[in-house]
């Protein structure tokens, strides 16, 4: 698969440079993007609309060049799909998995004294968000 994907992109590479050059040569009295359907702007209702050998030869390496873009483009995503793990990708993975686990640090007694006192039913209300406080109603006035 490697070895056509290169072939392809060398290909590619010849026809990025010869459709330049079809382009470049051909005569630019065609009326621009007019004469890709075959007949000009000024030449519309005259007989004079035969296409050259040099707009056939464009047009055909114009074809050829979409199908190559076509097949590289389905070559790379197929590529994409099935990546392999690289040398870097397994070595960190199993350096991680050799590796024990990190344990927690310890904090000093007295951050822990509160916890060790509650009872473990007692924690889980605890790490629940607190109640708003209770909105103050003012008195009313004294008449």
């Amino acid at each position: 698969m490697a070895t056509l994907f290169w072939v392809l992109i060398v290909v590619h590479v010849f026809l990025c440079l010869f459709l330049m050059l079809l382009v470049l040569v051909q005569n630019d009295k065609m009326g621009g993007l007019a004469g890709l359907g075959g007949m000009t702007s000024q030449s519309a209702f005259s007989t004079a609309g035969a296409a050259t050998f040099i707009q056939k030869l464009t047009r055909g390496v114009a074809v050829v060049f979409f199908i190559v873009v076509f097949a590289l483009g389905l070559i790379t995503a197929k590529q994409d799909q099935a990546v392999e793990e690289s040398a870097m990708q397994k070595a960190t993975r199993e350096n991680a998995a050799q590796q024990q686990p990190v344990e927690a640090p310890v904090l000093p007694g007295a951050f822990n004294a509160p916890a060790e006192n509650v009872a473990p039913a007692e924690a889980a209300p605890a790490a629940e968000a607190p109640a708003a406080p209770a909105a103050e109603v003012p008195a009313a006035p004294a008449e």
